[in-house]
């Protein structure tokens, strides 16, 4: 079973005020929904505006653990850093809220990875 496809998942999301709330993940694709559908925040997308009708805040995802893939493409987990965090983007339409993990381009001298 793939999780996305399958059920709503939810983030550790730690807010300003220093609480921790679960908050769903993205929006799927193929979903009827005013937010964006995806996982993911492009940084390019927030500087132009693009997420200004969610209402966007900046919040931190805690994170124990991440997943890597070797040279096969195979996926394993590697344990995070105590305190390790992702930057999220906090976006809210009526009463639901969603949080989307903040990407950036590549690095061209990461681009070969």
């Amino acid at each position: 079973m793939h999780l996305w496809k399958d059920q709503e998942v939810h983030l550790p999301v730690r807010l300003r005020d220093g609480s921790l709330k679960w908050i769903r993940w993205g929006e799927r694709h193929g979903v009827q929904s005013p937010f964006f559908q995806g996982p993911c925040a492009r940084l390019e997308s927030i500087k132009e505006r693009k997420w200004n009708r969610f209402n966007p805040r900046s919040v931190k995802i805690v994170m124990d653990r991440y997943m890597e893939r070797d040279l096969k493409n195979k996926p394993y987990w590697v344990k995070a850093p105590e305190g390790a965090v992702l930057q999220g983007l906090l976006a809210t339409w009526g009463d639901e809220q969603r949080v989307y993990v903040v990407t950036m381009e590549t690095p061209a001298e990461f681009q070969h990875v």
